[in-house]
């Protein structure tokens, strides 16, 4: 019987017919036989996976599409067709991909055992035309969780290696597979059934276990993009312990903050939230409406970040993020800090406690950030999740970070545009390099491709010639 809740880890991730990806790719968290960097490694049930993976690559590349493929799927798995815009998601260099599937699949160890979870989507149907959950044997079988298909005329079917004998739950799943048989309705075919049953069993045990611990993944999820402006920092405002440790790391990467303020002021919604639709202020106050006292809202107006939280009277009240730079008589405002300051409030709080997230993603982990705060900041990864089962997969523009002293071979990761505009994945490690070379140099010379490359010659006399 699977524990739910208990050790999930990504295996591996594979895409076809997403954005820049045209045909099946692929990356693999699955550790190779190299000996270095073994605190970057968990092994369960016999199987070596990897704690990360940095994936490099020139501009327009393809290095955010794969993290964005993997926000696409899960927010399809999590809420459905309807929570993404489907529009022009697919590899748009061949028209006729709009009438192919967009397939996404996950390798996953939950508890011990692998699964094989993937969802394909119809672009031009906008429906789900194929899900699976299947558990892989130790002999190289599968067993069929559940497995849906829809054919091209409509007609849906359901199968399962789930035998009769399991009556409680065989009878149990009947019903949730019936939803998604011959007579399936226009909203199941939007929706994913993982996330369906999950949500509409209270069954932890068995093969229901089993789904909650897949779906679980899903949800405990974390990805951060450029522009996402993440609100760990609502614990760093209200948990002594978070907000020490939050500013030992601030101090510790020399931004000159000496310790984290808040400043009481007198709410006024029109006032704060003046540049914000009637809608999203409506959000904000039902937000409100639902947080208990001990758990405030943290937002971000403009470059500034507030908290707002109730009182024991149940008023609001607005409190200001300011930071002390060594004069507590003159303290800062967030938006004067600079944009690789506020990156760091981003991803900091990361480090401080994982708790059940399965797995960090970040696209662009080196934005606004000197090449040594993000050395420190894998390092640190590394150290604070030893006895943790999260991953952090992170895309990166900086070479210097391209170092076998810092990661293994296997957790380079390549990310190159062909010629036919599409991207294609591969590792550093299908180089077979020693673990004493410099790959930098090497990366930079054109080695490993994945670089930017320059069509032809340029001159700017030749345009002023032409003028």
């Amino acid at each position: 019987m699977i524990a739910l809740g208990g050790l999930i880890m990504l295996r591996g991730f594979s895409v076809t017919n997403f954005k820049s990806f045209n045909q099946p790719q692929s990356i693999s968290m699955a550790a190779s036989k190299i000996v270095r960097h073994q605190d970057h490694i968990r092994e369960v049930s016999e199987k070596k996976i990897l704690k990360s993976a940095l994936i490099f690559g020139a501009n327009a590349g393809g290095k955010s599409s794969l993290i964005r493929a993997v926000d696409f799927s899960r927010n399809i798995v999590l809420s459905g067709l309807e929570s993404v815009d489907l529009s022009g998601q697919f590899f748009r260099i061949d028209s006729e991909n709009y009438h192919k599937p967009g397939v996404f699949e996950y390798n996953l160890l939950v508890g011990g055992r692998e699964y094989s979870y993937g969802i394909a989507i119809s672009y031009d149907k906008q429906e789900v035309i194929s899900e699976w959950l299947v558990r892989l044997l130790k002999n190289g079988r599968e067993f069929v969780i559940f497995n849906r298909n829809t054919e091209e005329d409509g007609t849906s079917t359901v199968e399962t290696d789930i035998k009769a004998g399991d009556k409680t739950s065989s009878m149990r799943l009947s019903v949730y597979f019936e939803d998604y048989g011959n007579e399936i309705s226009a909203a199941s075919r939007k929706k994913s059934m993982l996330s369906d049953i999950a949500s509409r069993s209270s069954n932890r045990q068995g093969i229901f276990g089993e789904i909650q611990s897949v779906y679980l993944f899903f949800r405990n999820m974390i990805i951060i993009f450029p522009d996402t402006k993440y609100n760990l920092i609502n614990e760093i405002a209200t948990d002594s312990e978070r907000k020490d440790f939050f500013q030992s790391v601030l101090g510790y990467f020399d931004t000159g903050i000496e310790s984290i303020r808040s400043q009481s002021h007198s709410m006024d919604f029109d006032k704060l939230f003046s540049d914000m639709t009637s809608g999203d202020v409506a959000r904000i106050k039902l937000d409100l409406s639902k947080a208990a006292q001990e758990h405030p809202v943290t937002l971000r107006v403009g470059n500034q970040v507030i908290i707002l939280r109730k009182d024991k009277d149940g008023n609001i009240i607005y409190n200001k993020l300011l930071l002390n730079h060594g004069n507590p008589s003159d303290l800062f405002d967030y938006q004067d800090e600079s944009d690789g300051t506020r990156r760091l409030f981003d991803l900091v709080p990361l480090l401080y406690d994982t708790g059940d997230t399965s797995v960090i993603l970040i696209d662009e982990i080196d934005r606004s950030l000197h090449t040594n705060l993000v050395r420190k900041f894998i390092e640190l990864f590394f150290e604070k999740t030893r006895n943790s089962d999260t991953q952090l997969i992170a895309t990166t523009q900086d070479p210097n970070i391209m170092d076998l002293g810092l990661l293994r071979q296997d957790e380079i990761w390549f990310v190159q545009r062909e010629n036919d505009h599409s991207s294609t994945i591969y590792s550093l490690n299908k180089f077979k390099e020693r673990f004493d070379k410099v790959v930098r140099n090497d990366y930079l010379n054109g080695r490993y491709g994945a670089i930017p490359m320059f069509n032809g010659d340029f001159s700017t006399e030749e345009i002023e010639d032409a003028e």
